[in-house]
């Protein structure tokens, strides 16, 4: 198994995680760019070796264990999950 599908797991196993990687994608989207850094730079701090060549070449690794997990599908609807009133 690849860092990047190490790390991937762990992404869909930890909620926190989940909303650090919605998070990233969500401002890489409001600015365009960013994103791949990003991914990459919160799996380095968790211990995993992942380029950001890797996160481009893994686009489409959403529903790679044959159904969508929930995580999936809201990075699919568009992510984050509502804020609170602040």
């Amino acid at each position: 198994m690849s860092n990047f599908e190490s790390f991937r797991d762990a992404v869909l196993e930890d909620e926190d995680l989940q909303e650090q990687v919605i998070s990233i994608v969500n401002t890489a989207t409001a600015n365009g760019s960013g994103l791949g850094d990003g991914i990459a730079t919160l799996a380095k701090t968790h211990g995993y070796t992942v380029t950001s060549d890797e996160v481009y070449a893994h686009t489409d690794f959403l529903g790679q264990d044959g159904g969508l997990t929930d995580f999936e599908l809201e990075m699919i609807s568009g992510g984050g999950k509502g804020g609170g009133d602040s």
